[in-house]
């Protein structure tokens, strides 16, 4: 498991597995997935498919 999102009221939390407070310098693919889909207006990806290999 790569980690996990949550949507409330329009806005999303996503929280990625081992990554503590500094996501790109921990778990690099996992945060450049993130920000292509936010660049792109696209809904949040599965992080599972962000695998830690």
């Amino acid at each position: 498991v790569g980690g996990w999102t949550q949507e409330y009221a329009g806005l999303n939390f996503v929280s990625v597995r081992g990554a503590g407070h500094e996501v790109p310098l921990h778990r690099p693919k996992q945060a450049l997935t993130l920000v292509k889909g936010f660049l792109s207006g696209t809904p949040m990806p599965d992080l599972k498919l962000v695998s830690d290999s």
